[in-house]
């Protein structure tokens, strides 16, 4: 397999929730069309050595198990969203909570992990939900849903413990970090 297809696997296995063929030309500095050929090569490389395949939606990509091992993903799943939720799953549900809509991006920043299984899991108890980020058609962002405000017996998220003071310290650390990335000083 090339680099540019072990690229293009790293990049969608870190996302998560899979890229456009555009968005991988932008990040990788390819055409669109060396985009698709190492894609189909990566498909063909994944089918023949692993259990994990290529889901096409459109001109998105994404990996996703592949039906062979379909039960077995199905009942981890079963037992992973019927058991309690993990301190993880917590942490990041307390981030969507008081500083949603928020993107993933910026969960990871605060936990210092990738946050996709943890998403993927709130959403699939329905405690959370995607939106489309209205500044970057794009991006999505995450905000607790209004199962999430009954299970907990709150009329509003703002109803929740110290909820401003959380909030603007969420805040405050992520510009912190935006500060940081993009060079500046403290």
């Amino acid at each position: 397999m090339n680099d540019l297809a072990k690229k293009i696997e790293a990049l969608l296995f870190v996302s998560g929730e899979g890229m456009s063929i555009p968005r991988l030309s932008a990040l990788i500095k390819k055409s669109d069309s060396e985009i698709k050929s190492a894609i189909e090569e990566l498909e063909c490389h994944l089918a023949d050595e692993h259990f994990i395949t290529i889901l096409r939606d459109g001109d998105k990509v994404s990996l996703v198990s592949a039906k062979e091992v379909s039960e077995l993903v199905e009942n981890f799943a079963k037992d992973e969203f019927a058991g309690e939720l993990t301190r993880a799953a917590l942490e990041a549900l307390t981030i969507i909570a008081y500083k949603g809509p928020v993107k993933r991006v910026d969960i990871d920043y605060i936990r210092g992990v990738n946050s996709s299984f943890m998403i993927r899991n709130l959403m699939m108890r329905g405690l959370i939900e995607r939106i489309r980020d209205q500044k970057d058609s794009r991006a999505y962002l995450y905000r607790v849903s209004p199962d999430f405000l009954k299970f907990f017996g709150l009329s509003s998220i703002a109803d929740l413990p110290e909820y401003g003071v959380y909030a603007s310290r969420l805040e405050e650390f992520i510009k912190e970090g935006e500060k940081i990335a993009a060079g500046e000083e403290k």
